[in-house]
């Protein structure tokens, strides 16, 4: 197993969209003011953008350039208005230790007290052998010294809170062990920096392969997700929620959400001209689709009275359809209480664990015999009874 990461406080959020989501945590921490009215301001938004699908050093897996969700981020971040100068987009090769350093400082530099700086980064994370450092790994890192050539997040805290002349943070990625931001973040907080953190995982959790972060933040922002949402207005709560439901049913995987005190949960990211889903309760929800005795995880990406038309996630290259709504059932979630004993699938072995915690469908768990670094949140499908047969080592 790869080290895992210290353990975050998880909030349970209910989310604007009318499913029954109560259950779907994103962990963080709320504002200390989340009533306080702001909007995001892009063309005073200074932005560093990192994607990183392959690495100088082979050992390290490669993702797939294809649909690259990374590049419509700053796309979209262009068309909303951030300043071309204000912008920078490091990819792959261009995403050195020295340039993201490079970069990091001459945009710092722009800013000025009505600055907003926007930080996202994709690609692998990692974290120290006791848990006390997280990387962000740029392109020429090194697997055998990640401490000196690579992006450390208390490297990135410092540089950010010594050069930004502004007053509110964004920070995001998309990457393993993520949610270490929040320690970004209440660096930046005691600062007087107000911080948010959006991220595709916790401190404590590995991070899936796929889009669904980044694209669900893109859709977010050009105020096209897949959810019923009677204001109009997508505020930073909403942002979350919509994460964090699209992580937990499509990645079995929970995101991370921070606010330091401060920055408003109802800060508004886009505004809307007409409100989404009307009439179309389903809208964006997760369910189970049965054909020929198989059974598919689909997503309802649009509907009209009792129709329903379906996306399959895990097979991009079906094609949608329509039927009707009673076809779908929803997804089995199971949850063991907290002390239960449990086994934990960790690539493709099973491991004795204990139940820990739990906040709605995601448990944290402790392995036997395991230090507390290994920790980490899991859903059912990685969860069997102690005495399933199945659940064999």
């Amino acid at each position: 197993m790869n080290k895992l990461g210290l353990v975050v406080t998880c909030l349970i959020l209910c989310l604007s969209c009318s499913l029954n989501t109560t259950s779907f945590a994103a962990s963080g921490v709320t504002s200390q003011n989340p009533g306080a009215a702001a909007s995001w301001q892009p063309t005073k938004t200074i932005a560093l953008l990192t994607g990183v699908l392959t690495w100088q050093d082979t050992s390290l897996a490669t993702y797939t350039a294809e649909n690259r969700y990374d590049q419509q981020f700053y796309n979209i971040l262009r068309q909303r208005g951030v300043p071309k100068d204000n912008i920078v987009f490091l990819k792959d090769k261009k995403a050195t230790l020295a340039a993201i350093n490079k970069s990091l400082q001459q945009l710092l530099a722009r800013s000025n007290a009505d600055s907003t700086f926007l930080f996202y980064y994709t690609g692998h994370g990692d974290n120290s052998e006791d848990g006390s450092e997280t990387y962000f790994l740029n392109y020429d890192c090194d697997t055998q010294n990640f401490d000196a050539t690579s992006l450390k997040l208390s490297t990135l805290a410092e540089t950010i809170k010594q050069g930004f002349k502004g007053k509110r943070a964004i920070l995001t990625a998309d990457c393993c062990y993520s949610g270490n931001l929040n320690r970004v973040a209440e660096i930046l907080g005691k600062a007087g920096i107000e911080t948010i953190v959006l991220s595709s995982s916790t401190a404590a959790n590995e991070s899936t392969g796929e889009w669904t972060f980044t694209r669900s933040l893109n859709e977010i922002l050009t105020g096209t997700p897949l959810m019923q949402c009677d204001e109009l207005e997508l505020t930073a709560a909403s942002a979350a929620d919509y994460i964090a439901y699209n992580m937990a049913c499509a990645e079995m995987q929970l995101a991370n959400y921070r606010l330091t005190p401060g920055f408003p949960a109802k800060f508004v990211l886009t505004k809307l001209g007409a409100s989404i889903g009307k009439n179309k309760p389903h809208l964006g929800k997760y369910m189970i689709y049965r054909e020929d005795g198989v059974d598919y995880k689909v997503r309802i990406v649009d509907q009209k009275d009792k129709k329903c038309r379906i996306h399959f996630p895990e097979l991009e290259d079906e094609p949608d359809i329509w039927c009707d709504y009673s076809k779908l059932k929803n997804i089995a979630w199971k949850t063991w209480n907290v002390g239960s004993k449990i086994k934990v699938k960790w690539e493709k072995k099973w491991y004795p664990a204990q139940v820990l915690k739990r906040e709605g469908f995601f448990h944290y768990i402790r392995y036997d015999d395991h230090e507390d670094v290994w920790n980490e949140w899991v859903a059912f499908d990685r969860i069997k009874d102690i005495s399933d047969p199945q659940a064999e080592d």
